[in-house]
């Protein structure tokens, strides 16, 4: 009854949307680019070949894609022949997804529609099935249960501001939750969560959050400053959102007398808001240029960069001396720590961390991160920084120290599946 409940609103939602469907397709690649796919319809070119009983991992977004390569890379050595599967629910995720995963096929996830996901089902037969994070998709966990296809989740985390939510329907995502094979939480507290919420107390187990086993790129932090001209300081702003952005160009306008040759990279979170921040930019004063307007003999020679590209900012991240990570100033839920610690850079956000709480607070408490929570707090803080450069190398070592814990991490993860491939 739960689940006839649960495809009836579906239906009803899509049979509402149906009149809009032309004008979403309209508005841009990112609803129209494998729109069938998430039909559950696959093209020649992923299906071809018998490509049949391989490992189907679901990684939502960018920051999951990045958290699973040194998983495929590990299922790869481990499990030469085994084919895997890498879908995504973002174009941004499936384009990064293509350029760097390792995967044998990327795909996009089908809608939880049932009939969506049966035909996938019925496409793939995958042997296993790992979903990254808190990806609950009730139709994909119950068609893969009654399939008999062993579903596990890694890496998984439920913030206490989300739970309340999940707890009014808790009657319905204990039966959902009993679909999966394994749990795998990412912290105690995690794992405290997701049995209030109904999972069964076996299946749980605690193997910490794969963002910690993200592999640095070998970017050349030479080369790099070699191609923007010049030994300036640089201040990186990684995965910014509205309302960001006037804060910081407020604490780059407060710093610009103390370090004059100061420069910033500004790195919206998402693709969409490219033109909107170039914008700002175009108002505040400061020259800028755009990452896409870069090239080796046109020698960088402004305030600030905008970096309207996917998938560098872990290298702009390595070029710095002081990081800053987004989506922490506003509600957001901030974004991945992880980053720039792994390239020894002190690290600064504010105090909405909700999505990576454990690891703020142990960044934190380690000396190796700085919260901060207006203008002022980042101008303050920067200027420290800047200005004391033992300070800034001993906050960036031991960020690195945090963040070298990935190499445990990966392997209790990789533990959990390997149970359902032997």
């Amino acid at each position: 009854m739960l689940y006839l409940l649960y495809n009836v609103a579906l239906t009803a939602g899509l049979i509402l949307s149906l009149p809009f469907l032309p004008l979403l397709l309209c508005l841009g690649e990112r609803f129209r680019l494998g729109f069938l796919q998430r039909l559950g319809f696959y093209p020649k070119q992923i299906t071809e070949h018998g490509f049949l009983r391989p490992v189907w991992i679901h990684a939502a977004s960018v920051g999951e894609v990045r958290s699973v390569i040194p998983l495929i890379r590990e299922l790869k050595t481990r499990f030469p022949k085994q084919r895997i599967i890498l879908s995504t629910f973002t174009l941004t995720g499936n384009r990064m997804a293509r350029a760097v995963s390792g995967a044998d096929r990327v795909l996009f996830l089908p809608l939880d529609f049932f009939w969506a996901v049966r035909r996938a089902l019925r496409t793939f037969a995958p042997a296993l099935i790992v979903i990254v994070e808190t990806e609950v998709w009730p139709n994909f966990l119950r068609e893969a249960y009654l399939k008999g296809i062993p579903t596990i989740l890694l890496s998984g985390r439920l913030s206490a501001r989300s739970l309340p939510g999940y707890l009014r329907f808790r009657f319905f995502f204990a039966k959902v939750l009993g679909f999966f094979s394994a749990i795998g939480m990412q912290t105690e507290q995690d794992a405290a969560r997701i049995r209030a919420l109904g999972a069964v107390e076996s299946k749980v187990s605690v193997v910490g959050s794969l963002k910690f086993a993200v592999e640095a790129p070998t970017a050349n932090q030479e080369a790099l400053r070699a191609r923007l001209h010049g030994d300036r300081p640089w201040f990186v702003a990684g995965s910014t959102h509205r309302g960001e952005e006037e804060i910081l160009l407020q604490a780059f306008a407060l710093l610009r007398s103390q370090f004059p040759t100061l420069s910033m990279v500004l790195a919206p979170r998402h693709p969409e808001r490219f033109g909107e921040v170039e914008r700002l930019l175009q108002y505040s004063g400061f020259e800028f240029a755009k990452r896409s307007q870069i090239s080796g003999d046109r020698p960088f020679d402004k305030d600030i960069l905008l970096l309207d590209s996917v998938g560098e900012l872990s290298d702009f991240f390595a070029l710095g001396d002081v990081a800053f990570v987004g989506g922490s100033l506003v509600d957001a839920g901030g974004h991945n720590v992880l980053e720039p610690a792994r390239w020894h850079k002190p690290i600064l956000f504010g105090p909405f961390m909700t999505n990576f709480k454990a690891i703020a607070e142990q960044l934190k408490g380690a000396g190796a991160a700085i919260e901060v929570r207006s203008s002022a707090d980042l101008s303050k803080a920067l200027a420290a920084l800047l200005g004391d450069a033992e300070r800034n190398s001993l906050m960036g070592d031991q960020a690195a120290r945090i963040a070298d814990e990935g190499n445990h991490v990966l392997s209790r993860n990789f533990r959990l599946a390997e149970r359902y491939l032997c």
